[in-house]
């Protein structure tokens, strides 16, 4: 088995030039020093941190790298060793080469699950800054990231294959089970800690819902699934900021899901990257440019059956504010980040009457 090093600080030299020979970029050369350079990023199930490299011989390697790592926080670790982390080295091994999403380029993807660890070694996007979902997105960069959604979605769109691709993943039925069993507890720790920052029918809505959590995780009726990222948000893009640099990469793989409802990907993007007001004035021109660019990449997607399934899907992001609340490490920022997902979210949600789809 591959040496894997799930502790940033254990990253030497020699296991640094064992992984990216592996990789096929050392090319005979040996990474001489290798410099925890700090860690990056805002992520709250994971650390991510930059190795800078000297190299025998540097010309053509890179002088610098990503290192993905499991969190130190208890519950988040707990929570990405149930399948997190194993969906995001999945996708890079696996799936990221049949679709067209730019996601950073995997140099090495290791896990153990006796230990359990895993670490992933990718490219450094130093050209480019990561979105806030606070500050939000322009109309453009939310079009940039439509069309990376396109890149996921399109490719795969009802392959049968689709239920191959995750194989340590439960069954939909019973996940849908099991959560529909625990999230009324689940929204009243949420409510009880953070409630009273929601506005009251943002709290009702989700009163409401919890009963028919369980049908609603089935997804819209009928229709084509495909793979989805379901935490597809400004905090999860890189965008370019020198010439250089690609316009945008999509990264956090680790709520992939091998057969979800697309319009969710993109109701999940449009609901919490603008404040309600200006959402309502941009969503259906958006979502109209998402279904037209599915349609010229061969995906038979009309009208009406992309408005209703994008406002079925209005409810995630509300959703995973309050799994996540439960999921990730508790911090200052993170508690505003799942008070924004609950209250964008909800608004969204009623905005759409997306209780009219399945209550």
């Amino acid at each position: 088995m591959s040496d894997v090093r799930g502790d940033p600080t254990t990253i030497d030299a020699a296991w640094m030039t064992e992984a990216l020979d592996e990789a096929g970029l050392a090319g005979g050369a040996t990474v001489t020093a290798c410099e925890l350079a700090g860690f990056i990023g805002t992520g709250q199930m994971s650390r991510n941190a930059r190795f800078h490299l000297t190299w025998s011989d540097p010309e053509g390697r890179p002088a610098s790298v990503v290192g993905k790592f499991p969190s130190v926080d208890a519950a988040a670790r707990a929570s990405g060793f149930s399948g997190a982390y194993l969906n995001e080295l999945v996708f890079y091994t696996d799936i990221a080469p049949t679709v067209g999403i730019r996601a950073p380029r995997c140099y090495a993807a290791r896990y153990d699950a006796a230990t359990p660890d895993f670490v992933l070694i990718m490219e450094d996007l130093a050209g480019s800054a990561q979105g806030d979902q606070f500050e939000g997105l322009t109309v453009d960069q939310v079009a940039l990231a439509l069309e990376q959604a396109v890149g996921l979605h399109a490719p795969r769109w009802g392959d049968p294959k689709l239920d191959t691709l995750l194989p340590h993943r439960p069954p939909d039925h019973e996940g849908t089970a099991q959560l529909h069993a625990l999230f009324p507890t689940l929204v009243e720790h949420f409510l009880n800690r953070l409630g009273d920052r929601l506005d009251a029918d943002v709290v009702d809505l989700l009163h409401r819902f919890t009963p028919h959590v369980g049908r609603w995780l089935l997804g819209p009726p009928g229709g084509a699934r495909t793979i989805v990222h379901r935490d597809f948000r400004p905090d999860n893009f890189l965008f370019a900021t020198t010439p250089e640099a690609p316009p945008i990469v999509v990264v956090d793989w680790q709520t992939l899901h091998p057969q979800g409802a697309a319009l969710w990907d993109v109701a999940y993007l449009i609901g919490g990257a603008f404040d309600p007001t200006e959402r309502a004035r941009v969503e259906r021109d958006l979502v109209e440019e998402y279904r037209s660019r599915m349609v010229a990449a061969g995906v038979p997607l009309d009208a009406e059956t992309c408005w209703r399934e994008y406002r079925h899907g209005a409810l995630w992001l509300y959703v995973m504010g309050v799994l996540a609340h439960t999921m990730a490490e508790q911090t200052e920022r993170g508690d505003e980040l799942f008070v924004l997902f609950a209250q964008h979210g909800g608004r969204h949600a009623l905005d759409l009457d997306t209780m009219s789809l399945i209550g």
